[in-house]
């Protein structure tokens, strides 16, 4: 698993910095991502996340209902910046290719990203109470099978239920991250959880 989480996406030394500016969700966000890091998502309260971030134990209050309300906004980011790797990937040489690339894309940002990770598929936030987080999460989703649907018709992955492929593909890169980051995967397998993922794949969309 790669050392490097979510706050270092944020600038400075990773803590974040006190509130000014007009920056106020933004810095909140910061300081749960700090916390979740150091105590996983249930591991801190809105008043700490105030302290952390500089301000008033008011002032999340301006933002967010509770803490669930903070944490489905960070589950939410964090899907949006999923589905801007995935967007990213390469699309290689055909659709099966492609499919593979969004796999080890998929992977590379869990690994990278374990704060937002932990919070995405296990903070108990669900799409059904915040619908923004929900569509987030559904575009993600959909770069997927978009890219499923056009690798079947195009002749290079089987011709199955496009939705129940990309299921299934998104159930095993999601299950080696969350064992990769967890530290049960390497326990148990020499393999980098990339080339279990790639061989996975590469099995699933056999011809």
């Amino acid at each position: 698993m790669s050392a490097r989480s979510a706050s270092a996406d944020r600038p400075g030394t990773g803590k974040s910095a006190p509130y000014h500016h007009g920056d106020l969700r933004r810095a909140l966000t910061d300081a749960a991502l700090d916390l979740i890091g150091e105590r996983g998502p249930k591991g801190f309260t809105l008043t700490e996340v105030a302290r952390r971030a500089g301000v008033s134990t008011a002032a999340p209050y301006r933002h967010f209902t509770d803490k669930s309300d903070l944490l489905a906004t960070v589950a939410e980011l964090g899907f949006q910046r999923l589905h801007d790797a995935l967007r990213a990937a390469p699309e290689g040489r055909n659709g099966r290719d492609h499919v593979i690339e969004l796999g080890r894309a998929y992977l590379r940002w869990a690994l990278d990203h374990p704060d937002f990770y932990l919070v995405m598929f296990g903070a108990e936030v669900k799409g059904t109470d915040y619908p923004g987080l929900g569509r987030a999460a559904e575009a993600a989703f959909g770069v997927l099978l978009k890219a499923v649907e056009a690798a079947r018709d195009s002749g290079t992955l089987p011709a199955k239920d496009a939705r129940a492929l990309a299921g299934s593909l998104w159930a095993v890169v999601h299950g080696a991250a969350s064992l990769d980051i967890g530290g049960a995967l390497r326990a148990h397998v020499e393999a980098p959880s990339e080339d279990l993922v790639v061989e996975t794949i590469t099995a699933l969309t056999a011809p």
